[in-house]
């Protein structure tokens, strides 16, 4: 039998490493946290180092905890649970990963070659992510883009991403992304107020976001989905957006090689 504490929330942890592939970014927080950023950066190698942070706002962390069972006092991360999540990979690793307080975790994890990672479709479904070289064309000169593709289609398989996802709390969310006949936003908008949430707290769920960061090698010619200032980019998902998928969420970065 499992203790209580395997059962903390292992599935924001995980969203760790979905984050860093960047598609992932947005997928983690898909499925338990409130509120999280990511600041990524791709290097000329291809490899990706990000620094992740989920947090749990006051107004939720006690719905969070009910949905898994833990007492008022309980942390809701579990850092051994993360690292022994990445134990055996060799496309994405976890650098470091620490709690500052009960209700935020932090963490840096390492994709040695994009492209690799792209290439594990155990990991990571088929289309979801995309790194291409666009050739020169005329006094254009080459490219490379890096685009992610979320949508209800490949939804279900971004669970892969997460090795010992607490499928209780994707349960108690019944994310619309997730279920085979989902119902309409507006619809699930009502669920959350009248029985998973509750109207109390949806002005605190309104507000929760996934931040994105993506430093890329050198200054972006055009994107799309986020904003942009020289090799930065910028984007904000609403975790409204994630959990329904009613339109798919798609942004790209687009840069001289």
């Amino acid at each position: 039998m499992q203790s209580r504490a395997s059962h903390k929330i292992d599935a924001l942890v995980s969203f760790a490493a979905l984050l860093v592939v960047v598609a992932a970014t947005a997928t983690a927080i898909l499925f338990v946290s409130c509120s999280g950023s990511l600041d990524a950066t791709l290097k000329t190698d291809g490899s990706v180092r990000a620094a992740v942070r989920l947090d749990v706002p006051d107004a939720l962390s006690g719905r969070v905890r009910q949905f898994v069972g833990l007492g008022s006092r309980e942390p809701l991360f579990n850092t051994e649970a993360v690292r022994n999540q990445f134990l055996g990979r060799t496309s994405i690793m976890l650098v470091d990963a620490s709690t500052p307080s009960p209700e935020v975790l932090t963490s840096v994890v390492w994709v040695p070659n994009i492209d690799a990672l792209i290439a594990d479709t155990s990991l990571v479904p088929q289309g979801m992510i995309q790194f291409r070289k666009i050739p020169a064309q005329g006094s254009a000169p080459a490219m490379r883009e890096l685009s992610v593709s979320l949508s209800r289609e490949n939804a279900p398989y971004m669970l892969k991403l997460f090795p010992g996802v607490d499928k209780r709390i994707v349960e108690s969310l019944s994310p619309p992304a997730l279920e085979p006949d989902p119902v309409s936003a507006a619809e699930y908008r009502l669920n959350l107020e009248q029985v998973i949430i509750g109207k109390k707290y949806m002005a605190a769920f309104d507000a929760c976001a996934v931040d994105i960061v993506i430093t890329v090698p050198r200054a972006i010619a055009a994107a799309a989905g986020g904003s942009f200032s020289g090799p930065i980019f910028r984007a904000k998902l609403p975790l409204f957006d994630l959990l329904t998928l009613e339109k798919p969420i798609v942004f790209s970065v687009r840069w001289p090689e």
